[in-house]
């Protein structure tokens, strides 16, 4: 049984860890540890004492552990004459329903980040609820999110927001997402209405199904931003130079392509792209998007424990994979409106099969 809380405790040291030790001490009680405010000493929860951990004792060889538990760990006092008693899991429990737990989750600035996340996208939510057929606002809000989020928690964010990785993560999330939010602002006044979400945001329950995978997105988007602005360590300067390079790339590169398609479809409506970076990806614009996040990643991940790491990296990994599945028509239906439209183009057949999905073959261009 008592191997059984060493697990349980074991697994609640990581989850606390991953919210934010900072913020944790400051409500009593570290990330791995749990703070006798008597006696000023630090008792581990994730091993327990050797008194408990052999519990089989007994006789004069069980109270010899006590003597010695009780002079190394005087928290684990057993209380007598009223004495209150701090033994780990007793203070973890009393964490627990005082609200300690529940305060330092709340004030970490992974889960607050997130939390602006879905009030941004809950208020689109309410907009398409309101107008129905509206889509004005979906980028707006929706891209615009990341801005408002990192925004906040720049302001907020204390001592970390003083770091340098913090600050160029967080400006490099505001910059992207202000840009994007306004392209895509300005061109639903001029184009109405997207077709491919027609369907979808015709019914309540298509409305409440957007928004909540715009939050998800958001969410899974800005893990390794939400994840660095939480950690008080300063990385280091490879992951923060070749992080920042990779993302001005990728920031470049959806910007020229969005500008170049938009620009041609005013030029040459009712044909299909191939200028510029569209001549050598038929996205390129998603191409620029998965090395925005790559770039962000590599900044954040050497400032992360090793368990964090992982989840920090699931966003560029399931970017790509999104993008390919929208490229290959697997997800949304662009594929299959994009063949209604340019179908009856002998260039078109051509184009899906010697240009690249997503990134450029570099290989091919440079023997070009």
């Amino acid at each position: 049984m008592r191997m059984q809380w060493k697990i349980v405790l074991s697994v609640a040291g990581v989850f606390s860890s991953s919210l934010s030790s900072a913020h944790a001490d400051a409500v009593g009680f570290g990330a791995s540890s749990f703070h006798n405010h008597r006696g000023g000493t630090h008792v581990s929860f994730l091993s327990l004492p050797r008194s408990t951990s052999r519990s089989r004792s007994s006789g004069l060889k069980r109270q010899q552990h006590q003597i010695i538990a009780l002079k190394n760990y005087p928290s684990w006092n057993v209380p007598r004459g009223g004495q209150q008693s701090t033994h780990p899991l007793r203070t973890y429990s009393t964490a627990l329903f005082d609200g300690s737990i529940l305060s330092a989750a709340i004030s970490s600035p992974f889960l607050q980040y997130n939390i602006v996340i879905f009030l941004v996208n809950l208020l689109g939510m309410m907009f398409s609820l309101i107008f129905p057929g509206m889509q004005y606002h979906l980028d707006l809000l929706g891209t615009g999110s990341f801005a408002v989020a990192s925004s906040y928690m720049l302001l907020i964010n204390g001592v970390n927001s003083s770091l340098l990785r913090v600050q160029l993560s967080s400006w490099a999330v505001i910059l992207w997402a202000t840009k994007l939010a306004a392209f895509l602002f300005y061109r639903a006044l001029q184009v109405k209405e997207d077709a491919r979400l027609e369907s979808t945001l015709s019914t309540n329950s298509g409305v409440v199904f957007f928004w909540l995978i715009s939050f998800f997105w958001g969410v899974i988007s800005s893990l390794p931003h939400s994840l660095g602005i939480s950690s008080s360590l300063e990385g280091n300067d490879i992951g923060l130079y070749s992080g920042t390079i990779i993302y001005t790339v990728g920031l470049l590169m959806e910007s020229i392509a969005d500008y170049q398609k938009w620009t041609w479809k005013q030029s040459n409506p009712g044909k299909f792209c191939r200028a510029g970076l569209w001549s050598v990806s038929q996205h390129p614009n998603f191409a620029g998007n998965i090395l925005i996040w790559t770039g962000i990643a590599i900044m954040n991940v050497p400032s992360l424990s090793w368990q964090l790491v992982p989840v920090a990296c699931l966003s560029p990994l399931i970017l790509w994979n999104f993008f390919l599945g929208q490229a290959q028509g697997s997800i949304t239906s662009g594929v299959e409106l994009a063949l209604e439209k340019y179908g009856d183009d002998p260039g078109y057949s051509d184009y899906i099969e010697t240009v690249p999905l997503l990134f450029p073959d570099l290989k091919r261009l440079l023997v070009k």
